[in-house]
């Protein structure tokens, strides 16, 4: 089988929506990442909320709500894990 469309079929999505998927969290955790850096050195410049560690957990869990929901058996969420750190937050 083609490397390139094996594991999107695995997942139940073509080649397409795969890299589209992949490229759309890569760039989400990139700014992420860039501001938490930013921030690190500059503390004064604050994270917007679109990019704090909450927005990134939610927005990962609907990624990986998306991919299962596209048929796939190995995309799982244990969500009694993203619930705990949740509660570990809010303490």
């Amino acid at each position: 089988m083609n490397p390139f469309t094996e594991h999107p079929k695995q997942q139940g999505i073509t080649y397409s929506q795969h890299a589209v998927f992949a490229m759309t969290i890569s760039a989400r955790l990139l700014i992420s990442v860039l501001a938490f850096a930013t921030h690190a050195i500059l503390p004064f410049i604050s994270i917007d909320k679109t990019y704090d560690l909450q927005a990134m957990i939610d927005f990962l869990q609907r990624c990986n709500n998306w991919i299962a929901g596209s048929g796939s058996n190995t995309a799982d969420v244990d969500s009694s894990k993203l619930e705990e750190s949740r509660q570990l937050r809010s303490e």
